[in-house]
């Protein structure tokens, strides 16, 4: 998940722009749902990151305590 976190700040920044700005078009609705649904994946995907590498951190500390 790690991998995907450029990607859905960049979706989420665009649509925000493009769907909170003022404008006013007929898909604007859906822009508005999909900064929503990217802004939750940046999230899960940031949140995945943190705990990965405090995991990964974790292992590595207790490996290099029993060797």
């Amino acid at each position: 998940m790690k991998k995907y976190t450029i990607h859905f700040l960049i979706v989420t920044l665009v649509s925000g722009i493009l769907g909170f700005t003022g404008l006013d078009f007929p898909g604007a609705f859906f822009v508005r749902l999909i900064c929503l649904f990217a802004g939750i994946g940046l999230m899960i995907s940031c949140l995945d990151a943190v705990i990965v590498s405090r995991k990964n951190r974790r292992i590595k500390k207790n490996s290099e305590s029993k060797g």
